[in-house]
């Protein structure tokens, strides 16, 4: 009977890492001008950080304007993802590439966009601001019309990176919206606030 209730009295063990789950979903995409468009997603984060659960990558379906040409393209594709760390240097990213075709048919990148992954408990809508990269002259340019190769990243997670921005010329192209509810646990334990967020305000990147 001792040793029953000494092991009932022993505490459990202090968790190794704590938890962010984001589970929402890539709503739609407003890209004047443009129809029949998809979009592909993948996650960048830090080397401490693990997903546990979830896609780190993906593709929507392909989705057109509705009505008129001020509509917004229609996705809903879903996203549930379950990180684990044990700080919070690298906090995940969503990285999104919209592709589309031009007016001659050929496959181009129409817009490139990330995001940090909301740090504040709660449902989150998000309007990613997305840009294409430009050819350094305008000769580039009309050889890249040409040939149907317009300037992109070779890295598809390039708008994540910190470096190289600041030679980096783009262009406005449109807006992504991404609806996502975060959910964190033993963040207390590694020392971080976790303040309550109540409204699903729009958040400008």
């Amino acid at each position: 009977q001792k040793r029953i209730g000494m092991a009932s009295d022993k505490k459990p063990a202090p968790p190794s890492s704590f938890e962010v789950h984001a589970m929402g979903q890539i709503e739609a995409a407003h890209f004047p001008g443009e129809d029949n468009l998809y979009c592909q997603f993948s996650v960048q984060h830090g080397n401490d950080w693990q997903v546990l659960s979830g896609m780190e990558s993906g593709i929507t379906q392909v989705a057109s304007v509705p009505g008129g040409r001020d509509s917004a393209m229609v996705w809903n594709f879903p996203i549930d993802l379950t990180f684990k760390s044990t700080n919070v240097y690298g906090w995940p990213q969503l990285v999104l590439g919209v592709h589309g075709n031009d007016f001659l048919n050929r496959h181009v990148v129409k817009g490139y966009g990330s995001v940090h992954l909301p740090t504040v408990p709660g449902s989150h809508e998000l309007h990613i601001r997305m840009f294409r990269p430009l050819s350094s002259s305008l000769m580039q340019q009309f050889i890249g019309w040409i040939n149907g190769s317009p300037p992109e990243f070779i890295d598809p997670k390039r708008p994540a990176l910190p470096t190289g921005r600041d030679v980096t010329r783009v262009e406005s192209m449109g807006v992504v919206v991404v609806k996502v509810n975060v959910v964190m646990r033993n963040m207390t334990r590694f020392g971080y606030s976790t303040p309550v967020h109540t409204n699903a305000v729009p958040h400008q990147f």
